[in-house]
């Protein structure tokens, strides 16, 4: 089905000829007529018919293409002896694979020919890969890697190539020990379709592993390339034969460009001829197909499409990444159960949680779109004591399957929490804590907690959960976690709904909720009792930012108080929604708002404290002697930069406003962007007795604090002065308006 590539797969050994191994069509039931169809849509996908054959845009959504690897680059390159065992006979060199022969219908010496002019050409192409340095690495600790890390889930365990599992070919010829350690640490540089993902090593780790890979099978005989002439000859009979055998349908290369060379339709294939024949005619590609496979892809080719579901999607994508190779889910299946004994942990008091990777049943209703995209991506593990590491599967994976799974798995009538900010609707802060500490549920005796490990077994960390999981799935998951997790040694204290503790008034609901709003607010929050070191609760901005919420002096009780690492700090009112107070020194001291929300109100811990004006930062028009208004603007939270900056988001009318402060000099600087609109509104930057100026832009008021802004100007009420600035907004585009604040 393919007049396709030339090259590529992680390589190795040499067997009789074997049909290609696909995992979503090998580990799959084919009883029904159904299976037999879902079985022929993924060989239709992963032979990758649709690289050469058209496709009708009933069916486009069941049969699609995907790039094979990159011909060629740092990561995949490709000796020239090794290229002409591979061009004999892929199946030979690597068992399984699910490259086609392209010249199988030519004589022995014809063929010789043909796959010298190919290899010649070839390696003009490829980038030249002389010694390069690399770590040293241990073959023993290779094989260690190679059972646990999870490669042998998808490869044979002993790592011979047996035409059943994966094949991994004869890499040693075809990588040097530098470019395999490079192709470990990075597949889908040269193979971007994500069948070999990347699983996250160390490059020491990557180098133990290819002098395992590497050492495993005895070399091939290998053939120098000709010189002069004849290699000139060889080279351009080889480009011709790359063109007519359509290898760039499925292969790209970074030095060529070459149009796609389109094929019959698949609609209008014969379905007894071409590479679904026995024995293909000499101007197909040879799959070497199973009479198993030809009997699937025939199903799948005369089945009538029909629309398919998230569910379907899903599903079918799962199959094609080998999902269930590690992984349990529905009706897909779950991991070969000969296997088992190689998922380890370091964790062994954790049991079967702490080596088995989890269950992918409803994970779309457990994980938020942004958490699924990123375990996708391989990324913000969580169980570091599991051997088997998750691997990366690219952006494109990541991107299609998280929505997918996330309508697929979605349940119906769930009643929501509130996040975002809303969290103390429901619950309450101080009651989290009691029942995440030693004198409630006691959850501290099996799970670390924001890095600090537990009393007990140290099973994952709880301060995970509110960037991962949705707070629906953990309320119903905490009440019932056997019935998400069978065997689990989760207990439930709401058995049957009925909260075991006298917390909250044994208000189930309640108290779930507040362990949510805890473990949302733990980075501004105490510890839990039994981990929590008696005394010392000032908070002390090192690296980052530190974002409190709180109830504050001069700020309400609605605060948002921010410490920056340079020593300069601010409070925001997110109630009547602008800045109101400035300082320097020490941050804020915990205690009060730790031990009651409500009372005493936090003070600055340092010096230098400037009063701002309290009220809404902007307005619209005013009138002459009118006071500032006293509301107007509606907060909108605040979002945090990869630094831990906020910048806080607020809105007057229909116009969106942000506003940032930044360390600067002898102070902060002041950011603020408006979107578009028709008006011009006004910011009030701050309140004094009177305020002084010797050059443009450069305002004094009392106690030495001091703003330089270009706009500014003076706007006196009874006895007062406010610094105002004014902002005339665009029709289309934002208007910025910047100041320094000094004291």
């Amino acid at each position: 089905m393919i007049r396709a590539s030339v090259i590529l797969c992680l390589c190795f050994p040499l067997i009789a000829a074997a049909q290609p191994v696909v995992p979503g069509f090998d580990r799959f039931p084919r009883d029904t007529p159904a299976q037999q169809i879902a079985a022929g849509e993924v060989l239709i996908n992963e032979l990758n018919c649709v690289a050469c054959h058209t496709v009708d845009a009933q069916n486009a959504h069941r049969f699609q293409a995907h790039a094979g690897p990159t011909l060629f680059n740092t990561h995949n390159p490709a000796s020239a002896g090794w290229l002409r065992h591979w061009l004999l006979d892929p199946q030979k060199l690597k068992p399984g694979t699910t490259m086609p022969d392209l010249l199988h219908g030519l004589d022995k010496d014809a063929k010789n020919e043909a796959v010298e002019a190919l290899r010649h050409y070839l390696m003009t192409i490829s980038p030249a890969t002389g010694p390069e340095a690399a770590m040293i690495g241990n073959g023993a600790e290779g094989k260690k890697l190679y059972q646990t890390l999870g490669c042998a889930q998808c490869h044979s365990p002993d790592g011979k190539d047996n035409g059943r599992d994966i094949s991994l070919g004869q890499l040693s010829s075809k990588y040097s020990h530098a470019n395999l350690v490079k192709f470990l640490r990075d597949p889908l540089h040269s193979r971007p379709a994500g069948r070999m993902p990347r699983t996250p090593m160390s490059e020491q780790e990557a180098a133990h592993l290819a002098v395992y890979l590497r050492g495993r099978v005895k070399p091939l005989d290998l053939h120098g390339l000709n010189r002069g002439p004849l290699a000139l000859k060889q080279q351009r009979e080889g480009a011709k034969l790359f063109s007519r055998l359509n290898c760039a349908n499925c292969h790209d290369t970074p030095k060529l460009k070459v149009q796609r060379a389109v094929a019959i339709s698949l609609d209008d294939l014969g379905l007894k001829g071409g590479c679904l024949a026995p024995k293909p005619s000499a101007r197909a590609p040879h799959f070497h197909l199973s009479a198993a496979q030809r009997t699937a892809i025939t199903a799948a080719l005369q089945a009538k499409p029909k629309p398919w579901t998230a569910r379907d999607r899903a599903h079918h994508r799962m199959r094609q990444l080998n999902c269930t190779a590690c992984h349990t889910r529905e009706a897909l299946g779950g991991p070969d159960a000969t296997r088992d004994k190689l998922f380890l942990t370091t964790g062994n008091d954790l049991g079967d949680e702490g080596r088995l990777p989890p269950l992918l049943t409803g994970v779309g209703a457990k994980l938020t779109e942004s958490a699924l995209r990123q375990v996708l991506r391989g990324d913000a593990a969580i169980r570091p004591y599991m051997s088997t590491r998750m691997p990366d599967f690219g952006e494109a994976h990541a991107k299609f399957l998280a929505p997918q799974l996330a309508t697929a798995d979605a349940r119906a009538n769930v009643k929501p929490t509130p996040r975002d900010g809303n969290e103390n609707k429901v619950g309450r802060n101080r009651y989290g804590r009691e029942l995440v500490g030693t004198k409630g549920l006691n959850c501290i005796t099996c799970h670390q907690l924001g890095g600090h490990k537990s009393l007990g077994i140290q099973a994952l960390d709880l301060a995970s959960a509110p960037g991962r999981l949705r707070p629906e799935w953990f309320r119903d998951y905490l009440i019932n976690p056997a019935a998400f997790r069978p065997g689990t040694r989760m207990p439930s204290f709401w058995p049957g709904g009925k909260a075991v503790s006298p917390i909250f008034g044994r208000n189930t609901e309640r108290q779930i909720d507040s362990l949510w709003v805890y473990l949302n607010e733990l980075d501004q929050t105490r510890l839990p009792e039994g981990l929590e070191k008696k005394g010392g609760f000032e908070l002390r901005p090192t690296d980052r930012p530190i974002v409190f919420r709180t109830f504050m002096e001069g700020a309400g009780t609605h605060a948002i108080a921010i410490g920056f690492p340079a020593g300069v700090h601010a409070a925001f009112d997110s109630e009547t929604v602008g800045w109101t107070t400035l300082w320097r020194g020490k941050f804020l001291d915990a205690e009060s708002t730790w031990d009651d929300r409500f009372t005493p109100l936090a003070e600055p811990l340092g010096t230098n404290v400037i009063k701002l004006a309290s009220g809404p930062a902007v307005s619209a028009a005013l009138k002459d002697n009118a006071p500032w208004p006293k509301d107007g603007l509606d907060f909108r939270g605040y979002r945090l930069a990869k630094t831990g900056s906020p910048t806080l988001l607020y809105r007057h009318g229909k116009t969106e406003i942000t506003d940032t402060l930044a360390p600067k000099n002898k102070g902060l600087q002041r950011v603020m962007t408006f979107g578009p609109g028709q008006e011009i509104l006004w910011v009030r930057l701050a309140t004094a007795k009177e305020f002084l100026t010797r050059e443009r832009g450069v305002w004094m008021a009392d106690e030495g604090f001091t703003i330089i802004t270009p706009t500014a100007r003076v706007r006196r009420i009874g006895d007062s002065a406010e610094l105002i600035a004014p902002v005339r907004l665009r029709a289309n585009g934002k208007t910025v308006l910047e100041m320094e604040l000094q004291w």
